[in-house]
């Protein structure tokens, strides 16, 4: 009988698995990103810090610059009649009221000798008529307001008041002979001196007329 001869089989090898083609090994500087996250030093915490207050301060100036800016313009835009010399009630009443001791119109020693009133008690001692022009400054007359800006008033006895400033102050027995119409947002008063008179206009086409012929 023949034998059979078997046959070992051959020492199996383990398959090696292959990389993909479309992963590519990682690279140092990938290795390196995925290390721990870099902690910011001590100078560089200082100077971050510093940047931060140097931001602040440039907004804080330039924030205290616009406010003051905004305040000026507003004072600009309300001082409408600025180089004007304006009167207070009390002031109107000493240049207007009766006087019981020299039985006249007007205190005008009230101005003498003080500083403030220089030039006011210049201009009602060299001028016969004094005017007085009430206007209010919330509200104005552009044809008013342009006249008096556009005329010399060098030499001339030209006074206002602010109605919105002095308004709750003139409806005093004090100042009744004046005739003040106080729902008007213009008044002009003409005092003659010399004749102890008063009148007042109070519309704008006779207020326009008086001061264009001063």
């Amino acid at each position: 009988m023949a034998r059979v001869q078997q046959v070992q089989p051959a020492n199996k090898k383990t398959p090696v698995k292959s990389t993909p083609t479309n992963q590519q090994p990682k690279s140092k500087q990938e290795l390196s990103k995925t290390s721990a996250k870099h902690e910011p030093t001590k100078n560089e915490i200082m100077f971050f810090r510093i940047g931060m207050s140097i931001i602040a301060l440039t907004l804080i100036t330039v924030a205290i610059i616009f406010t003051i800016q905004y305040f000026m313009n507003k004072e600009e835009e309300e001082g409408l009649f600025d180089d004007y010399i304006h009167l207070t009630a009390s002031e109107l009443t000493q240049l207007t009221g009766y006087d019981s001791n020299s039985g006249v119109y007007g205190d005008f020693t009230y101005f003498a000798g003080q500083e403030a009133y220089e030039d006011l008690y210049a201009l009602i001692n060299t001028n016969t008529k004094i005017y007085i022009y009430f206007y209010s400054a919330s509200s104005p007359n552009d044809e008013i307001v342009n006249l008096i800006k556009d005329t010399d008033w060098e030499g001339k006895a030209l006074f206002l008041v602010n109605l919105d400033l002095q308004k709750n102050n003139l409806g005093g027995a004090a100042l009744s002979h004046l005739n003040l119409d106080l729902n008007r947002s213009n008044l002009l008063v003409t005092f003659d001196v010399e004749n102890q008179t008063f009148s007042t206009d109070i519309r704008v086409t006779d207020i326009v007329r008086v001061l264009g012929r001063i």
